[in-house]
Parts: structure tokens; sequence; C-alpha cells
């Protein structure tokens, strides 16, 4: 690192040496002490050979922002130096950078860690005895960072580990006699560097406190999110994302007593730490022990140092436990305690608040001192806490028992990608899912070895199992943080159904501990006439594009067709692909070679025809027969655009398509050359500052033949810019309204958070037949909803893809104002405005890029937008 000290080539001798005794006995006595008394107050017994984390990085913490490559040199020289520390790399990010734990424990525990891992197991073995309080050690799981520019606790991080590491004092030796403690100082590595360059960039010497200075204000997209751009604090549950997997692998290798969540607010807010608001907030599967007991009893602890310190904090307020996506919830429904801490952001070195300057190193030390109450709370009430891991494990049978179904059943053989996607989100939460051994009819569906499943609900996951399957619409109250319909299944679009028929416990087939094996390839080998891709799975997306890509000549099937394959009569759905050997300008064998290696690649199996003539339906030269387009497609991103469901799109596009998606700036759309594109996304944001020749730009683009996609607030926005003529729902304001109602001033927030719509999932009946929809199973599709955008039904009889039922209701909770209006409005729509088309979805159609049911709407839209024809 460069040296700090200024030149003093040109200082007078005598003056030189007195410069540099000053300098000497800042950086290596009172700075350091001063670091300490501020960060420790009244602790003096620190181990000498321990570096500080200012002795090791050259700088106190909080003066700046440590990137992550430098924390993680910290927690391995601490591992180095003490045998108190041990260092493990459990993945890496996708811009490669690591994720890392510090196991923090005693040397003697450090010996012994696999045996106390594995004794700890033991609370989750109903039939084994609770383990002993006097030996079993507490598992305590310091979560840090998980948005990257709420970056206090990161610098938290350093402290935290270097206090337990270095600590000579004889309560913090009983911590690491009595607990393990995992500490990941950088849930989000790649976002929490985006963001300490950004405030480091424009920090000031002195710094600047003004809340309008850009270092208090980073450029889109910020670092709260991944590469991807995806809220991994959202993805506890889901695991879309990589540094999900490994994070939740890790955790199901521990399932730590407590977890610790660490986040910013706003800078005017002092501390958010639990209890939650009573009952309302609550997860209804999660024992309210959980709730009314064990959390005020831990939180008892974090107060109590926030009062030593002198800090105003608040609970009970706003954020809630009620969906298990977060990295405070998750926990929850693993027997655990999770528990968000939340600190008034400085954003920066130090900023204006209402109450006068936040710095960087006062939200620094609250996260510190909570973090150190945390253990203590560990440690002390680790009886408490194993006796309610045990229960809770023991009493996931019986309530299991205690409810009518027996089993879910899950599977499609023909999609067997979301299939297995589904399976891998199971094993990854640990839940206990048998392969079926033979045919099973469930509720009138059927579902066969090979790519039927069963997950029996007698098992001491149920609590989890529950959440991924079942859904809520009764809720003790109507004020939410997040959303009210979490469970996982509805999102993945593939057969799934309850039993609630025989026996709890029986032989339910062969269980699954890994993925199984796929194999794709070319049922009847090379033909010199056709090759055909049925459109059911969902990576036929991705093998079409490939082939697109590959510069072959592909059709798709705007109507069903049943061939004589080489294998026999196949039927063919909606969309399905077709590839002609005579319509290719390489070799019958070249192209063999690249319909196999796709359907290797892609896992998907193409058969071989030697006719054009069906035995039904449409012949494979028909009009209906569609040439379909490569996509030149881009995306918007950059200021105004919400960067999460860019990010969404990007991914979904970008790693499941294949495709090289442009991504162009907000800024410079009006400098862009369109016609280098015939697809162009434009996901919710605010484009109001596009000028009006910029709209007019791309209103002619679409005109002359473009695909424009839109999603959520944008999809009002092109209408209002009359790019196309669609219309929405008259807003309440223009409707004649009631006598004023009169409310108490205290009732505000809840009101106007009541009048939200929290992420809902809902019943629309789609159109199977339009290209937007090509391989949906059924007219009954299922959407998530999370803003107040409602959009008319077209006037076209075939413009109106899907439309929410008339009782659309299926998970989640929403007012009966709000459910009114959504009643019969559009989900999805299309529109030929000239030459072009505009598609405008209602809603994000890639939420959190889970709910693959819309995704693949989106990728249809992509795909086949340019062969809409209505």
């Amino acid at each position: 690192m460069k040296s700090t000290i200024p030149d003093t080539k040109h200082l007078p001798r005598i003056l030189k040496s007195f410069f540099l005794i000053g300098v000497i006995a800042f950086l290596f006595t009172p700075a350091l002490l001063a670091q300490n008394d501020y960060y420790f107050p009244g602790d003096t017994q620190f181990d000498e050979a321990i570096p500080t984390p200012e002795e090791f990085l050259g700088y106190p913490i909080g003066s700046h922002y440590t990137r992550h490559d430098r924390i993680v040199d910290y927690m391995e020289e601490l591992a180095r130096v003490s045998d108190k520390a041990s260092f493990q790399v459990i993945g890496e990010t996708v811009q490669l950078r690591p994720q890392v734990i510090l196991t923090i424990t005693s040397p003697e525990n450090h010996t012994n860690l696999e045996q106390i891992q594995q004794e700890h197991l033991t609370l989750l073995d109903p039939d084994v005895e609770v383990v002993d309080a006097e030996t079993a050690k507490s598992i305590i799981s310091l979560a840090y960072s998980v948005h990257g520019n709420e970056s206090s606790s990161g610098e938290a991080a350093l402290l935290t580990a270097y206090y337990l590491v270095a600590s000579e004092k004889e309560e913090t030796q009983q911590f690491l006699d009595e607990a393990v403690i995992l500490l990941d100082p950088a849930q989000n590595p790649d976002g929490r560097d985006r963001a300490a360059h950004s405030h480091n960039s424009y920090k000031s010497f002195p710094p600047v406190a003004d809340p309008n200075d850009i270092e208090h204000n980073e450029v889109w997209p910020n670092g709260r999110s991944n590469h991807f751009l995806h809220d991994l604090n959202r993805d506890w549950f889901a695991v879309t994302q990589q540094e999900s997997e490994n994070r939740v692998t890790f955790f199901q290798q521990w399932y730590p007593n407590i977890q610790i969540d660490f986040h910013e607010m706003g800078t005017n807010s002092t501390y958010y730490l639990e209890p939650t608001q009573p009952e309302r907030t609550w997860n209804p599967v999660v024992p309210e022990y959980r709730y009314d007991v064990l959390g005020p009893l831990i939180s008892k602890y974090q107060s109590d140092a926030l009062d030593e310190l002198g800090s105003l904090y608040w609970t009970k307020e706003v954020f809630d436990n009620i969906s298990p996506i977060y990295g405070s919830t998750y926990p929850d429904i693993l027997g655990g305690v999770g528990i968000t801490f939340e600190v008034g952001s400085s954003r920066g070195l130090v900023q204006e608040s209402v109450s006068g300057d936040v710095t960087f190193r006062s939200t620094i030390r609250k996260h510190l001192i909570t973090g150190i109450a945390t253990v203590r709370a560990g440690v002390s009430e680790k009886e408490a806490l194993f006796d309610y891991q045990k229960e809770f494990f023991r009493t996931g049978i019986e309530k299991a028992e205690s409810q009518p179904v027996r089993a879910y059943y899950f599977g499609d053989s023909g999609d067997v990608t979301l299939t297995d996607k589904f399976l891998n989100l199971l094993l990854t939460h640990n839940i206990d899912v048998y392969a079926l051994d033979e045919q099973q009819e469930v509720n009138g569906e059927t579902f066969e070895p090979g790519s039927g499943f069963v997950v029996p609900t007698s098992q001491p996951n149920y609590h989890i199992l529950h959440d991924v399957f079942e859904s809520h619409t009764s809720f003790a109250d109507s004020v939410f943080y997040d959303i009210t319909a979490w469970s996982l299944a509805p999102g993945y679009g593939i057969k799934h159904e309850k039993a609630e028929s025989g026996s709890y416990d029986r032989n339910w087939g062969t269980q699954v501990t890994e993925l199984p094996e796929r194999n794709g390839g070319v049922e009847g080998g090379q033909t010199d006439y056709a090759y055909l891709l049925p459109w059911s799975d969902y990576n036929a997306s991705a093998a079409l594009y490939s082939l697109l890509d590959e510069g072959l000549v592909v059709r798709n099937a705007h109507q069903p067709f049943v061939a004589p394959t080489r294998v026999g009569e196949r039927e063919f759905g909606y969309g399905s692909v077709i590839v002609a050997a005579a319509e290719q300008n390489i070799s019958e064998r070249d192209l063999f070679e690249v319909i196999q290696s796709t359907a290797n690649e892609f896992n998907q199996t193409f058969y071989a025809t030697d006719t054009g003539l069906s035995r039904s339906g449409i012949d494979l030269g028909s009009r209906n027969s569609q040439v379909v387009h490569k996509p030149e497609a881009a995306i918007v991103f950059g200021n105004g655009v919400r960067s999460t469901e860019a990010g969404e799109a990007w991914f979904l596009l970008n790693r499941h398509l294949g495709m090289d998606i442009t991504k162009i700036d907000s800024g410079d759309f009006s400098r862009a050359d369109l016609n280098r594109y015939n697809t162009i996304v434009l996901v919710d944001g605010n484009y109001n500052q596009w000028s009006d020749s910029t709209v007019e730009s791309l209103r002619s683009w679409v005109r002359a033949g473009g695909v424009l996609i839109t999603s959520g607030g944008t999809s009002e926005w092109v209408i209002q810019q009359e790019i196309v003529t669609e219309d929405l729902l008259a807003d309440e304001s223009e409707e004649e309204a009631p006598e004023s109602p009169r409310f108490n001033y205290e009732e505000r927030d809840d009101r106007r958070r009541a009048n939200s719509i929290p992420g809902i999932i809902l019943e629309a009946d789609i159109d199977p037949s339009n290209p937007i929809a090509f391989g949906v199973p059924n007219r009954r599709q299922l959407f998530i909803k999370q803003s107040d955008n409602f959009l008319k039904q077209s006037s076209n009889p075939y413009g109106t893809v899907a439309r929410f039922t008339e009782d659309p209701l299926v998970a989640g909770f929403v007012n009966d104002k709000n459910l009114d209006r959504i009643r019969n409005t559009a989900a999805l729509l299309v529109a030929e405005e000239g030459s072009g088309k505009v598609i405008l979805f209602s809603e994000n159609p890639n939420f959190r890029s889970y709910w693959h049911t819309t995704s693949r709407l989106f990728i249809n839209a992509i795909l086949f937008g340019q062969n809409v024809n209505i």
C-alpha cells in the first residue's frame, strides 16, 4: 500500500525530526488506542500477537470502505496467526470473488469441530434426545452485507472477528468455549465492491456531510444487488443465484441456533431490532414460542447493549417475519432464530440527518456491539435454544400428521427441465424426496416413473416443505413489508398435486439424493427430411435459440399436429420446432451433428421424420408452420429503470437462453441506432426523462416492424405515450368519489401499506394458441402481482393473451377494493402498431427469477413476437 506520510524532503532537518516522531506516535500509539477506545470502550485485554484491522489494512476502520479482497485477506490472516479461527471458501460469485466463512471457537473445539457439528445435527432427529447444554456448543451465524451498499456491517465484521479472536477477557473465552461462531463477512461480495468503489471514489478531505454530495448517492444500479442485479436477501428460499446456493448449502451443514442478518436503512432512522410486530407479521407455520418468547429473550441482550451505548433504537414496527425469503426468516422455518438488524446509514463517511451528523464509524460500532451481544445471548440461552430446536423438528412430524395432506406429488414428463429444477430446490433445502417406482394417479393427474416424485409430509422438515407447497389467503392483519404469497411450487408451472388419503408412513419409492442423469438425443437418427422438437420443455427455448444462432432456418408450429416419426406417431403441440433439411445451407451430415449436439447440450429429444405429411393437424410445410427469425434484442438499463427487474430479464436471457442481449443505458438510448434490433425490452421504470423526439423514435421503430416488450408501469407508460393503442383501467381519482373519510393520524402508514398489493398469486385465463403462450399446459395460468397497474382488455378480440379471472386470488393478501379492480383485467396484451408489435405484461413476468410459469411467456415474446399476427 502506498504510504500516506507526506514528503518531508523540503522541511528543515529539525522539523523533519519532530514531524516523523509525531507521525510514528500517531500511527502506532494514540490512533490505535483511540480506535479501541471508540469501538471497545473499557476493553484493554487484547492479544498483541493478533493484528488489529487497522494495523493490517493501514487505515482506521470507518475512514475508508474496505474492498472485499482485503476483508478476505484479514480473515485469512486471523486464521493464520490464531488457533481460535479457521478460514474456508464456500463458493464464488459471478465475478469470481470468493465467498468465505471464518469459524471462531476455542482451540479445543477446533480440534473436535466435526464431532461438534454432528452432535448439533442430532437436534434435527426427533428420535434422539436433546443435546446436553453443559457440553454441547451453541451455533451462531453472523451474516453481513447481503445488500452490498449497506456497508457498515462488513466493517463491523472485521472488528467482530478481531474482538472474538484477540480479546482475552474471561467472558470472551467463555464465548469460544461454549459456542461456534460462523462469520460471513460479505454475503454479496460483488455488490459490496461496487458500493465501496463508489464511496471511496468520491470521498473528500475533510468529508462532506451534505446529503446532496455524490459520495452519498450511488449511480445506477448501486451496490445493493449482485452481478445480475438480484436482491440476494430475498433469495434464501427460492435460491436462484449461485451466491445463494452456496450460502444455503453451507447453512444446511450447520442449522445455526441464531442467525443475524445485518442491514442499513434511511439516514434519519436510528436502529431496528426485534421483536417484530405481534402476531400479524409471524409465519403461520412457525411456533408462536419463537416469536413471543425466544425472540424477545435474545433481543433483550441486544437492546441492553444499545442502552449501554446510549443509542436510540426501535422494535415492533415496519419489518415482519412472515415470509421465509430473507436471511432473517429462513432460519425460522429450520428451528433457529433469525433476526434482522437495521442501522441508520451514513452512505459515506458522514452524512447529515435530522438529529445531527451520522458517521460511518458510528454505524459500524452499533453493528459491532449488537453482534457481540448476540454471541452473549447464544451462549447464555443455549439450553433454551437447544430445547426449542429439538421440539421444532419433533413437532414437525406431529403437525404433519395432524393435517390432511399425506404427500405432495410433482413432476412432468413433458418438462423434465423444470421438474429437475424444482427437485434440486427441494434437495437444497434438505427436504426428503422419493422417486416413483410405479405410475401414480393423484386427483386426476398421472405421475410417471422417471419424471414423477413424491414428498411425504411426515418428516422433520415439514415446516419448510409446507411453505414450499402451501399458500395462504387468510391473515391476522392487512399490513405487510413484502410479499404475502411465497409458496414456490406454483411458480414452476409443472404438475403438482396433494394426496389426502392413505397412510402417512408407507413405501414412497426410492429416496433421491441427487438429480437424475438426463440425456438428450435424436430419436430415429440422421434423416434427409426434418427434425421435430416438442415445445413443452423449458429448455426447448434454449435449444431453439442455439439453432438460430448456428444460422439454421427453423420453423415453429402455430397449430398442433401428429407426425409419423421414425419411432412411431407422436403428437406435437403449439410451438413445436421444425428443422427441415432442404431449407439449410449445410450438408445433411453437418445438420445432424448440429441437431445432435444441441440435443445433448440442452437435454432435449428431437424426432427424425421422413415426410412432411402429418397424420392429423397441419403438415410441416403449412402456412401455420412459420419461420422463426433470430431475435436481435436490446434491453434498456440505467437511471429510471427498476434495476432488479432489468437484472431478472438479463439473467434469464443470458444464462438460460444463451442470448448476448445488448444493454443500452437509458441516457444513451436517444443516440442508439435502433435499426440494429428487431426486439427491445423496457421493464418497469420511469422513462419520463426521455425527450419527445426519443419517444417518437421508439414509436417509429415499432411501426416500422420492431417488437417492443414492456412490463409493469412501463406498460402503462407506452399507452400514455400513444406508442400503443390500448386502454388503462380508470384511476379511482377519475371515478366519482364518495365523501372523504376521516382517520386517526397515527394510522396513516398502516393504511397506505394496507392499500398496496403485497406480492400475491393470481389466476388468469390464457389462450394457449397465441404464440406468446406456446407451451403452457392448459388455460389456467398463474401470475405474481405486486403493483397497482391495471390494463383493460384489448378491443381486438385476439389481443388479450391472458385475462385475470372473475375470482383470481390464489394466494396472499389483497383488500376487497383492489381485488375488485383486478377482476377481468388483462394480465398480458399483444397489439399491432403499423408493421410492429407491442407486448404488454401488466406485471414483471420474471419475478425474482423463480416464477418460471410466466418467464416462459417472456421468452416466447422474445422468440415469437415477430410472428404474432392478430
